[in-house]
């Protein structure tokens, strides 16, 4: 084994000592060993896994005095502190792309070490617990969507499960001829699985949205009932994950089920955030995950009603009834069960708080700012944790980088298409051009999000702009 790790490790996170051989010293990096120069009398060197937070190098040794003892503070406490950072210490304000793992959620991994981390499809007493486990964390999560426990499907992310409700559904009727109904502002896992489905032959629409990003119904319904006898999946997202708009989920269930559709729903951004309810609003299928309520990252769900068939869309056992082959994560389905119940149990309240600070952020904006403009501003419903504005008159890859640069953690979009250098579908298909001059940012806030941290946001990101200009 080697140096600097101790057989009790859990999770990657080594015990203090010399680092693995070969690993490159020197000046810190976050997210590997971090030198922390000479410690004692003896000018010791230790090592330890650094801590990113907001841009700020945080690491165990500089962070917890305990440790520098030889006494470990918990993770979990560690986790406490990163969350309870005020805004001098550095904003996040991109929960949309991911919510940092909960301190409860970590106790509830942590006290499951032992029991979890066996095979819960081995036969013997230790994959038994690792079972009941993983199928008490399956009951848990299905609640919060008031579903049933074994409608629910565990995946490795809402790309995943995305990709098995759109492939899975048109795979199982080849044979007759499927097509799909996409709006055109979805998430790019299930515009690219449409895609892919339009290649094995499949017949493909895409249903305008008007400039608030909420679907056009009427042109939903006259494209559904053009051929209502061959089967059909409509896949429309609960909320956009870039401009906040909410769809209007229970009329377009209405539509399709007047023209003998199935309903697909991506509810990544609306899980924990707004009422979900597969009793209330009985789709067919719905996607969900964990790391955008401050679970693990790494796991999903795909909620199916029974009698909606899929075929597996990998191959290699028999787990999730097949359609999720491998290996279940038992460790990430309990945070993930954690992290579901307490977005749940406190939806209410923060909602309320997030949309206040929602239009406090905004007015700022506007008020201090010239012709700063609200995506989505008009609809019906908005998501009540996200912000999209743009900004004229300024580079949009230098307001980032300044807001980086002051600890101010936002971004422009979505985090999946980060970096592919493409314009964003999303803003095209509401009607903004992306050759014009103009700066985007999206900001969405979490559980400990504060009005300190939005105005210290608002403040930054116009002496941000103000400078550029």
């Amino acid at each position: 084994m080697r140096a600097g790790f101790k057989a009790s490790h859990r999770f990657g996170i080594p015990r203090a000592g010399a680092p693995p051989k070969g690993y490159p010293t020197g000046r810190p990096r976050t997210g590997a060993f971090a030198k922390l120069g000479r410690a004692g009398a003896n000018r010791k060197r230790a090592y330890c896994l650094a801590i990113p937070y907001f841009g700020q190098l945080h690491d165990s040794g500089q962070c917890d005095p305990g440790r520098r003892s030889g006494q470990r503070t918990p993770y979990s406490s560690r986790l406490m502190n990163r969350h309870t950072q005020n805004a001098r210490d550095g904003v996040y304000l991109d929960h949309a792309a991911t919510s940092p793992l909960r301190p409860e959620v970590w106790k509830a991994m942590e006290a499951a070490l032992g029991d979890a981390d066996y095979n819960p499809a081995s036969n013997h007493a230790a994959g038994r617990r690792a079972q009941a486990l993983l199928e008490e964390a399956r009951r848990t999560v299905a609640g919060c969507i008031d579903a049933e426990r074994a409608d629910l499907c565990f995946t490795s992310g809402g790309t995943q499960a995305n990709n098995l409700a759109v492939l899975g559904f048109v795979r199982a009727r080849a044979d007759d001829s499927p097509r799909v109904f996409v709006s055109a502002v979805e998430h790019k896992a299930v515009l690219s699985a449409a895609a892919c489905a339009s290649q094995e032959g499949v017949e493909v629409h895409e249903v305008p949205v008007d400039e608030t990003g909420t679907v056009d119904l009427a042109a939903l319904e006259e494209g559904l009932a053009a051929d209502p006898a061959r089967p059909t999946l409509l896949s429309l997202m609960w909320a956009n994950n870039e401009i906040g708009t909410v769809q209007p989920i229970a009329e377009a269930l209405e539509i399709a089920r007047r023209c003998g559709a199935h309903v697909h729903t991506d509810a990544v951004q609306a899980f924990g955030k707004l009422d979900l309810s597969v009793r209330n609003v009985p789709v067919d299928m719905l996607t969900i995950t964990a790391h955008k309520v401050g679970g693990p990252v790494g796991i999903g769900a795909l909620y199916r009603q029974a009698d909606t068939g899929l075929a597996p869309i990998t191959f290699g056992g028999s787990q999730e009834r097949g359609l999720w082959p491998g290996t279940q994560n038992v460790l990430a389905a309990i945070g993930f069960a954690a992290a579901a119940q307490l977005a749940a149990d406190r939806r209410a309240e923060h909602a309320r708080r997030w949309t206040e600070l929602r239009e406090r952020l905004a007015d700022q904006l506007r008020d201090r700012l010239e012709g700063v403009r609200v995506h989505g501003e008009g609809a019906p419903a908005r998501m009540p944790n996200l912000l999209s504005v743009s900004i004229p008159c300024v580079d949009q890859t230098s307001v980032l980088l300044g807001l980086d640069l002051e600890r101010v953690a936002v971004s422009a979009g979505s985090a999946c298409s980060s970096g592919s250098g493409t314009p964003s579908h999303v803003l095209e298909a509401i009607g903004r051009r992306n050759d014009e001059d103009h700066a985007v940012l999206r900001f969405s806030f979490g559980p400990e999000t504060t009005p300190e941290c939005v105005d210290h946001a608002a403040d930054v990101v116009v002496r941000t702009v103000q400078r550029i200009r």
